[in-house]
C-alpha cells in the first residue's frame, strides 16, 4: 500500500509539471489507484456512525478489496476515462463504508463494484 501511495504522489508531481496529456495513460491509472487507497482506506467520516468506528474485520476486508483493485491492470484509452472510472470505483467503495458490514445494502454495492471492475479489468 505504501508503494502505491508513494508512486501516486510521484506521478501527481509529474502530471502537475507536464500536464495530463504529458504523461502516459498508465501513469494516470497508477495515480488513481493511490487515490482509491487514500479515499477508501485512509479517510474516515467522523460524522457517519458506521464509518466513524470501523471494526478490524471490516478494515481488513476493505483493505483486501482495495489492494485487489490496485493489483489489477485496466484497459483505458484516455486519461479522462481513467479519472471518471476510478471516481465511480471510489464512490461505490465509500458507499460500502457507509453501509453496515455485510448488510444487504453493503452486498449490493459490492455487486455493483464487481460489475464495474469487470468492465475494464484486463485478465
Amino acid at each position: 500500500m505504501k508503494t502505491y501511495l508513494l508512486r501516486s504522489k510521484e506521478i501527481q508531481e509529474q502530471i502537475n509539471i507536464l500536464g495530463d496529456d504529458g504523461v502516459p495513460v498508465d501513469y494516470h491509472e497508477n495515480f488513481w489507484k493511490g487515490e482509491v487507497i487514500d479515499f477508501v482506506i485512509l479517510q474516515q467520516d467522523a460524522f457517519d456512525k458506521i464509518d466513524a468506528v470501523c471494526p478490524l474485520e471490516r478494515q481488513e476486508y476493505m483493505l483486501d478489496l482495495v489492494m485487489d483493485i490496485c493489483k489489477h491492470n485496466y484497459d483505458f484509452d484516455t486519461f479522462i476515462e481513467v479519472g471518471e472510472y476510478f471516481k465511480r470505483v471510489i464512490n461505490l467503495c465509500k458507499q460500502m463504508n457507509y453501509s453496515e458490514f455485510h448488510s444487504e445494502q453493503f452486498e449490493d454495492y459490492r455487486k455493483k463494484l464487481n460489475e464495474l471492475l469487470a468492465e475494464k479489468q484486463v485478465a
